[in-house]
């Protein structure tokens, strides 16, 4: 072994191409081009007198060496990241970053204003918000706090602390001058769904529709982007009641009422729990659901 010191840099460059598969996943994660990744990997062998991965058309697979060292970074990594959770846990000031993944639509239709005074209340700290609906590592501290829709059936993973928000109501949609066009009750209606992608033109949410024969088509599949599509009159479509009553010139189809399919959890990791500028976040946005209650189940004012 030529060098038996092992920069942490490279071991965290080592672990994320492991977790990505090839150099240029890496690359995009960690914010570095293809070649330095590609040559920080071949500077790492090289130090250590060992082959770690093995390279070919489908990517970087672990060698033997590759696994021994995996197992061992694995655990240095969970051993720096408690640590800094902990360290963060004991944090008693008001200040410092929040970082919030949360879907777009409870953004953009609901949320935003919300933060925006949260933000002025807490002027010192940083709040950095997420917009995905994937599932980010809260112990490896991509995020602190997410907010989550799981179906009724679902509950969060067991290694998180949380809180169930409110049960997330929806309804059926369509713009004014669509229905004008296209009667959906109509016994020859040339009316459509908008698809979520599906190949079946009759999935198992028309089937459970109020109009079971309408078919659908189109394949869309962001909520946002439904949104958009429903306001702009390219179908019928299933909405949250937060995003559905408030797009303008747009209508719940008549006879359709709310049905409660998600629930939102509001999710952190054990040891964040304490943190003060998470708590007074995390109490921040659970009263704000309390007192919003109708506009998510979409009770008329």
């Amino acid at each position: 072994m030529q060098n038996s010191t092992i920069d942490w840099d490279n071991v965290r460059l080592f672990l994320e191409l492991t977790r990505r598969g090839s150099a240029r996943g890496a690359a995009q994660a960690l914010g570095l081009s293809h070649s330095t990744v590609v040559r920080r990997v071949e500077r790492l062998e090289s130090g250590l007198g060992a082959r770690l991965f093995d390279r070919d058309f489908t990517g970087y697979r672990p060698t033997p060496a590759g696994q021994t060292l995996l197992d061992s970074a694995l655990k240095a990594e969970e051993a720096i990241l408690a640590a800094d959770r902990q360290l963060h846990g004991s944090d008693a000031s008001l200040s410092g970053e929040i970082t919030l993944t949360m879907p777009d639509v409870l953004a953009y239709f609901f949320l935003m204003p919300e933060l925006v005074t949260f933000t002025e209340r807490y002027p010192e700290i940083d709040l950095k918000m997420l917009i995905s609906y994937d599932v980010f590592d809260l112990a490896r501290r991509e995020a602190d706090v997410a907010l989550r829709l799981y179906r009724q059936d679902h509950l969060p993973p067991e290694d998180l602390v949380g809180r169930k928000l409110q049960s997330v109501w929806s309804c059926y949609y369509a713009s004014e001058a669509y229905l004008e066009k296209h009667d959906p009750g109509a016994e020859d209606s040339t009316a459509r769904w908008i698809g979520w992608g599906e190949d079946d033109p009759h999935p198992d949410w028309v089937r459970n529709s109020p109009f079971p024969d309408i078919p659908a088509y189109g394949y869309l599949n962001n909520a946002m982007l439904q949104a958009r599509a429903v306001q702009c009159g390219f179908g019928l479509g299933t909405l949250p009641c937060l995003v559905g009553d408030a797009l303008p010139g747009v209508i719940r189809i008549p006879g359709c009422e709310p049905y409660s399919n998600y629930v939102l959890w509001m999710l952190t990791h054990p040891d964040l729990r304490d943190t003060a500028r998470h708590r007074v976040f995390r109490e921040f946005i659970a009263e704000l659901f309390r007192d919003r209650q109708d506009k998510i189940e979409g009770i008329p004012k």
